[in-house]
């Protein structure tokens, strides 16, 4: 009789450990397409019945198939991806700023006023041709005007968005610690957590395309998530970080303490992934340097006009008249460069003679005007082929860096090819799972039917 009992209770136990096994396949199978699902298998232990060796079995838990560093390596990827991505979509905009062909670069501006000379000294008595050279010449400055405004504008904007990412990553900062903190006391009580686990790797995932992230499990359950060299969560509390700016002008990321009661860290120099570092890099070294170098051109080409046309003399006899009022410093020359006050409105100040004696129809100087486009500027090149060298510099990065978006995309797909090989649900695994489970339950309840019989038929006996 206890044989028979232990070998129900036995059939029982097998009952109960493959119904689990059933569960988490059908589990599995379920969420095959849930963005985020960890696989999970069931976990059936041998069950010791007394001081025997071999006795039932027993369902301990399930184990989310993970590997800790092919996620650690995804977490990178995907930060390297998306600070590439960000980066070549904002430079994207700048060389949209420079497209000759499509009439919005500098180029014609800067053919236009040195051809309107040249067109003034084959008749520079023509108040046509005077005009002309006032039109151009308010053109360059309306064009330099443009482009550098909407480069400032570009700076105001991704500081905005560097910003406003910070902000989106200490909200997501957030919940992983109070995942954390649910994880642990779940665990705690002996309950299953996996789920929880699911949903604070999908809030990494997305963290690490916000900006650059490590993660170190502890022994509770809870994991510690660094951030641009600061730990941004440590068990339940979060700190956060903000988007400033340097005297300078750039971006300033600083990390303050959970609250913000206590004192912040500048971080800067360690922000290496994910959108916010692709924000900083196309505004703190694209826009700054494509800005800086067009400021130099306009700056040097103004000078250079100016200084030419101040040596000639207009129809009233009048020199020393500036062309164009541009400040005595390249910084946002570009955005300040107008038609000068002296010879705006007036075609007859324009400076087409370079002696008072051939006035009114002289045209040395409006020669000399046109001879500056070859002349070559403070950088050894001149006027067309300064601006050819700033176009071809955005034309390159863009190019490298649209070979970086590639690369790093292709990275990232490997990476996530690795972990969806440990991690994802096949259904070809689960419906081999799935008849392994059913058949050994079917089996355990042959076991249970043949015991009853067995146990029946005993009693049978023994009542007789």
């Amino acid at each position: 009789m206890s044989s028979l009992s232990q070998l129900l209770y036995t059939a029982r136990d097998s009952l109960t450990a493959q119904s689990y096994g059933l569960s988490v396949t059908g589990q599995n199978i379920t969420n095959v397409n849930t963005p985020g699902y960890v696989k999970r298998d069931p976990l059936l232990e041998t069950l010791a019945l007394g001081t025997a060796t071999t006795g039932s079995v027993t369902a301990t838990g399930l184990r989310r198939a993970t590997d800790v560093y092919i996620e650690r390596r995804e977490l990178s990827a995907r930060g390297s991806a998306a600070a590439a991505s960000e980066q070549d979509k904002q430079l994207a905009s700048v060389e949209a700023l420079f497209n000759d062909l499509g009439a919005t670069g500098m180029g014609q501006a800067i053919d236009g006023l040195f051809s309107s000379f040249s067109a003034l000294a084959a008749n520079p008595n023509d108040p046509t041709s005077r005009g002309a050279v006032l039109g151009a010449a308010s053109a360059f400055a309306d064009r330099a005007n443009s482009i550098a405004n909407s480069l400032t504008d570009s700076k105001n904007e991704l500081l905005k968005q560097a910003q406003e990412t910070a902000a989106e990553i200490n909200k997501r900062a957030q919940s992983i610690a109070q995942l954390n903190q649910r994880i642990v006391q779940a665990e705690t009580q002996g309950e299953d957590a996996a789920d929880l686990k699911d949903q604070r790797n999908n809030l990494l995932l997305g963290l690490s395309e916000l900006v650059d992230v490590r993660t170190i499990p502890d022994n509770k359950g809870s994991i510690i998530v660094q951030a641009s060299g600061t730990t941004l969560v440590e068990g339940t509390e979060a700190r956060s970080l903000s988007v400033d700016l340097h005297a300078d002008g750039s971006l300033k990321l600083m990390s303050t303490s959970v609250g913000g009661a206590g004192s912040s860290t500048e971080v800067t120099q360690f922000l290496t992934g994910g959108k916010l570092a692709g924000i900083k890099e196309a505004r703190d070294v694209d826009l700054f340097d494509v800005s800086s170098r067009f400021d130099k051109l306009v700056f040097d080409v103004a000078n250079a006009v100016n200084t030419q046309h101040a040596a000639g003399f207009g129809q009233d006899g009048v020199t020393g008249r500036n062309l164009f009022d541009v400040g005595g410093v390249p910084t946002d020359a570009a955005r300040n460069i107008r038609l000068g006050a002296a010879v705006a409105g007036n075609p007859a100040a324009v400076a087409a003679a370079s002696d008072a004696l051939t006035l009114p129809g002289g045209s040395g100087n409006a020669v000399a005007l046109a001879d500056v486009f070859n002349t070559p500027l403070s950088g050894g090149r001149n006027a067309a082929e300064t601006y050819g060298d700033i176009v071809g510099s955005i034309g390159q990065k863009k190019s490298a860096l649209a070979q970086s978006v590639e690369t790093q995309q292709a990275i990232k797909e490997q990476v996530q090819a690795m972990r969806e090989a440990v991690s994802g649900v096949s259904l070809d695994e689960e419906m081999v799972s799935l008849t392994k489970y059913q058949r050994a339950y079917e089996a355990a309840g042959r076991v249970l039917a043949t015991v009853d019989e067995l146990m029946q038929d005993l009693i049978n006996r023994v009542g007789r």
